[in-house]
Order: C-alpha cells, then sequence, then structure tokens
C-alpha cells in the first residue's frame, strides 16, 4: 500500500510537530531587510541591487526580478537556498556500528574535504568510505576495505563531483533518538532503504559536541525528497511541493527553538517534515516533476513566506494557531478532512493537530476538481502564492 494512502488508513503521523512556545514569540527583526535576504539567497548579482542599500524594499525586490525576466535570466534554474538536514547522531562511546558509517556513490564520484574544504581524497564510482568517531571526539577516516583508521579532525564533508551525484549511506538506520528543546525525546535517522541523499554528506559536531550525520542540499532537491507520498493525483504533488518548500524556507528564515544547538535546519522526521532523500524520485517520479513545474513557488501573507502546518485528519472544524503572528492559520469548518468516526480525542491521539492543511481533504477537494490554489486558500486565510526565484 502506498505511504500515503497508508498513513490515510492508519491516522498515523502526517504532520509536522508543532512548537507551540516558540508559536507564541513574536518574530525578532534583522539587520537587514527580507527583501535583501532572499536575494543574496538566490545568488543574485550584487551588482543589480547593490543601488537599493542600506535597506532593500519590496518594491526595489520587484524591480530587480523585473530586470532579471528582462534579462531573460529570471527563473534559469535556481534550486534555492542551501538546507542542512540533520539524518541521525553517532554515539562515540559506541562500540558497533552506532559511531561510524560507511559511504558509497550512487551517481558519480565525490571528493572527501576536512574542516579547512582541504581535499583529502576522491572516491570513484566503485570505492567506498567509512567514517567514525572516536572518543576524543575526532573523526577518523578509512578508505576502502582494507587499511587503518586515520584522524582527520572535528568535521569531514562528501561532496559530490557534480550537481547529479547521489551519496548512500550504508548503514541509514531509523533506531536512534535525539531529546529536542522541551526535553522530549524523538527517533532519528533514515527511513528503510530510504538511503540515498543527493548533495553533500557532512559529519560535524553541534553546539553539544554531539556529532550529526547531515545532509546539506538546495532547498528544491530537498523539496524533492520530502514526504509520505504515494501514487495520487498530480495536482496533490504540485499542492504538496508548495507545502513542503514552504515549510524548508520558512524555518531557513525562522530557526525552531529545538534546533537551537544544532549545526543543521531541520531534521528528516516527522518532528519537522518527513524527509527520504533520493529514492523518492525514483519510487514517485511524479513528485519530482511536480516540484519542477512549481520551481520556487512558496505560501506567503503579507509579503512573507507563511507556516504551513498540515495533518492527516479533522474532527469536521480545523483549529486557530496559537500566536499572534498567525493570523492566516484560523479554524474553519472543514467538511472535506473529516474523520468519518474518529473523535477529536483519538485524532489528536494519533498525531493530529488539526492547525491548517487537512491532506485527506486536501486529496477530496482535488478529486473534485480543485486546484492547489484552492486548496491552499480555503486552509489558510488571505495568503498568496508567489514565486521567490
Amino acid at each position: 500500500m502506498p505511504l500515503l494512502i497508508a498513513v490515510i488508513v492508519a491516522v498515523s503521523g502526517f504532520c509536522f510537530s508543532v512548537d507551540l512556545a516558540e508559536a507564541k514569540k513574536k518574530k525578532t527583526k534583522s539587520k537587514v531587510t527580507k527583501w535583501q535576504s532572499m536575494l543574496e539567497r538566490n545568488g543574485i548579482d550584487r551588482a543589480l541591487w547593490e543601488k537599493y542599500l542600506p535597506k532593500v524594499s519590496r518594491g526595489e525586490y520587484k524591480k530587480v526580478k523585473k530586470a532579471l525576466k528582462k534579462m531573460g535570466i529570471a527563473n534559469s534554474g535556481s534550486l534555492g537556498a542551501s538546507m542542512r538536514i540533520g539524518l541521525f547522531s553517532l554515539d562515540p562511546d559506541a562500540e558497533s556500528s552506532d559511531r561510524k558509517v560507511e559511504l558509497k556513490t550512487v551517481s558519480g564520484s565525490y571528493t572527501l574535504k576536512d574542516i579547512n574544504g582541504t581535499p583529502i581524497t576522491t572516491i570513484s564510482s566503485t570505492g567506498s568510505t567509512a567514517i567514525r568517531i572516536g572518543k576524543d571526539k575526532i573523526f577518523e577516516v578509512r578508505l576502502g576495505d582494507l587499511g587503518s583508521f586515520e584522524d582527520y579532525g572535528k568535521k569531514i564533508v562528501a561532496e559530490p563531483s557534480g550537481s547529479d551525484g547521489v551519496i548512500k549511506i550504508d548503514n541509514c538506520k531509523n533506531d536512534k533518538y535525539d531529546t529536542d528543546g522541551n526535553g522530549n525525546r524523538f527517533a532519528i535517522g533514515c527511513y528503510g532503504s530510504y538511503d540515498e541523499f543527493r548533495g553533500k554528506i557532512e559529519l560535524s559536531l553541534d553546539d553539544n559536541e554531539t556529532p550529526w550525520v547531515i545532509n546539506e542540499l538546495p532547498l528544491e532537491q530537498y523539496t524533492w525528497g520530502t514526504g509520505e507520498i504515494g501514487d495520487l493525483d498530480y495536482e496533490y504533488y504540485k499542492l504538496f511541493s508548495i507545502i513542503y518548500r514552504t515549510y524548508g524556507y520558512y524555518n531557513l528564515q525562522h530557526k525552531k527553538k529545538t534546533h537551537k544547538d544544532h549545526n543543521f535546519d531541520l531534521s528528516d522526521t516527522s518532528s519537522d517534515q518527513i524527509y527520504k532523500g533520493y529514492k523518492i524520485e525514483s519510487n514517485y517520479p511524479n513528485m519530482k516533476k511536480a516540484t519542477e513545474d512549481t520551481r520556487g513557488k512558496i505560501v506567503t501573507y503579507k509579503g512573507e513566506a507563511a507556516l504551513t502546518p498540515y495533518c492527516s485528519w479533522s474532527d469536521g472544524h480545523t483549529r486557530d494557531y496559537p500566536g499572534d503572528d498567525f493570523s492566516y492559520i484560523k479554524g474553519r469548518k472543514d467538511k472535506y478532512g473529516k474523520h468519518p468516526s474518529k473523535s477529536a480525542k483519538k485524532l489528536e491521539d494519533s498525531g493530529n493537530h488539526m492547525y491548517g492543511l487537512i491532506a485527506n481533504g486536501a486529496r477530496k477537494m482535488v478529486k473534485k476538481g480543485k486546484n492547489y490554489g484552492d486548496v491552499i486558500n480555503y486552509y489558510y486565510t488571505g495568503v498568496k502564492i508567489e514565486g521567490i526565484y
């Protein structure tokens, strides 16, 4: 049974977790405008907008986009800002595979680099690398199946030779755990055979000296591999490509309290939103195609990236999201996403917070001929869908 359909039937956690304490906090002002940050994140040539400093306004941002369009390079294939996804942590005190990983190439080759970016070696399509964390919190590398481990410092990065490079983590597990900022224990790691990843694989220490395995890749490629996806309507894929991208982009701008000590932006679990990497592309190619068709589009509210909570079911009514900054996430009657038999308590116990978009309701709306814009504006109030690159 496809994963999402299984989730729908089982009423399991098709949602990301809600940090209510964090939601109540006011947004803080940055030293630069968000419009300048967007230009920088999207790699727009500074020469095109430097004249608008010290503060780039929304109107000036639009002028830059208009200029790019006239030049014929707007939406020229940008894959968006870089995302850092924490896959799992290693245990330096373990005597087993919990303290090491083995990397192999799926596509292309990759170069190992140390903390200074200095190349150590290049691994071909037939090679492999074992990396483990020592008890002294130093990463040790063994090249190939033979030889001994050698110390290489506090950080190791495996960087693919090209944009299409894919790296396999041979012993990627989902039986490891971490604790969030509120003291709650949550599972981390990979999902069964979903152990292949685009972009860089980094092993480094967070602020608590915990060694993590991190996947770093552009926002678009992150979106290609995100979600509990099954064989569903193409419009539904487009809808969720926008929701997933928006959630990723929002959390680049507003770091979660959960990850304040971490050296990454999001985890790969439903504590944030589920990310499975490259095999989503190969197993469900329409997800990647839908993401490409909606490239750069996010949900915005009053010109800023919106928070886009979602879950599987409602009890016939969604909820007001807590906090003063989320007036666009209002409770409303939900005739589409109501569970046929579960009470509100049973739904909540199954992980359905009932904020924002209801996945089963969205699926039903798409079946009835609604497009992704109709669904987004049904579940979120007063929002727009805009391109950020």
